[in-house]
This record gives C-alpha cells, sequence and structure tokens, in this order.
C-alpha cells in the first residue's frame, strides 16, 4: 500500500494527464493569535520584546490551501474550525474551480478526518480523483514547500490583534504571488469569490 501511494503521488506531481488538474491539498494551522518572532532592525543592546500572552480567548483558525502543480497558482481559504463541514465547503469550492475537468487531489491520509467514511463518500460524488501521499512522506505533497515561504512572509514578525488583520495580509500575499507568476487569470484565484449558498457537486 506505500508503495502504491508512493508511486501515484509522484506520478501526478510529475505529469499532468490530458485534460486533467493535479492539484495539492493541506491544513496550515491551527494558528493562534500570538506574537511571532522573526528578524528585525532594533538598536543595539535594546531588541524588541514579545508580549507574554498567558490568556489567549480569541480561538484558532485552519487555512486550507490548493496548490495547482503544473500551473504553479496557490490558493485557499481561511474557516473558523475545521470539522468535515468546513472541508466539505472547501472541496466543493475547488471543484467550482475546475468546471468540466478530470481532477486529482495530492492529500495526507490525515486519521479521522481524511480517512472519515463521510469524507470519503464526497471527492466520489464531486468527480475528485485523490491521491494519497504515504505516511511519513509528506514532501510528495508539494503544497507544504508553499507553505514555509507563506509563513516567512506573512507571519515572521508579526503580532496581530485578530484574525482578520492576518487573514487579509495572508490573501494580499497571495495576490502578490498571482502577479508575479502571471496566474491572476486562473481559476484557482477565484475559490473565496464562490456564492457557498450555490456550491453543488459536478
Amino acid at each position: 500500500m506505500h508503495g502504491r501511494c508512493l508511486a501515484s503521488a509522484s506520478w501526478a506531481n510529475r505529469r499532468r494527464p490530458p485534460g486533467a488538474a493535479v492539484v495539492c491539498f493541506d491544513e496550515w494551522g491551527p494558528l493562534e493569535i500570538k506574537p511571532i518572532g522573526g528578524v528585525a532592525w532594533a538598536p543595539r543592546n535594546r531588541p524588541q520584546r514579545m508580549r507574554a500572552t498567558y490568556r489567549r480567548l480569541k480561538g484558532t483558525e485552519p487555512f486550507f490551501g490548493f496548490y495547482d502543480v503544473h500551473a504553479d497558482c496557490l490558493d485557499g481559504v481561511f474557516h473558523k474550525r475545521k470539522r468535515l463541514p468546513e472541508l466539505f465547503e472547501a472541496f466543493q469550492r475547488l471543484r467550482r474551480c475546475y468546471p468540466g475537468k478530470k481532477l486529482f487531489v495530492v492529500m495526507d491520509n490525515l486519521h479521522q478526518t481524511h480517512d472519515h467514511p463521510r469524507f470519503l463518500a464526497l471527492p466520489k460524488r464531486l468527480r475528485i480523483h485523490p491521491v494519497w501521499t504515504p505516511t511519513e512522506a509528506s514532501w510528495l505533497n508539494l503544497i507544504e514547500a508553499h507553505f514555509g515561504a507563506l509563513k516567512r512572509f506573512t507571519l515572521a514578525n508579526t503580532d496581530d490583534p485578530d484574525h482578520n488583520v492576518r487573514r487579509r495580509r495572508v490573501y494580499r500575499y497571495l495576490r502578490y504571488r498571482h502577479r508575479k507568476l502571471g496566474t491572476h487569470e486562473h481559476r484557482l484565484t477565484g475559490i473565496r469569490a464562490l456564492s457557498v449558498n450555490k456550491l453543488e457537486s459536478h
């Protein structure tokens, strides 16, 4: 089973089947509201101090990220919680970004979430072909490397007052990335603009 998953994920990342798209999916977070270290200029012997956060009352939120491997397009959407309903909505949004296309999604086999019977039924209903990465082989999910860059550009040396401030900065970085790489017209960039009450299976 491990070898089969390894071969499937490697094949999907290397070549794109005709008329199909290969998208890597993963969750980033949960992200808390707290000071995050980084690098900054400061007067000698007077380093910047991070405030104490013994009580964190603003909760967490995950980022559901999608990376189109062969178009080099990264985008995603924040949610307040990471439950099956939020995953369902994220994948419905993804399906709407690729109408009429065969869609392969590379993801890990996260226990009690991605292997839940209700979640496993969703790709079949949306005509999405899941490609599972083997245990301890997350490097096959190419979105992992982009999460590292996303963290450096948007979280390092920050102290956000609430989730909205951080969310806007992450989305601003994604728009900047689309402009630099020329992917601003890719359908995946509109994943957040889709109307939730109009989502449907394809």
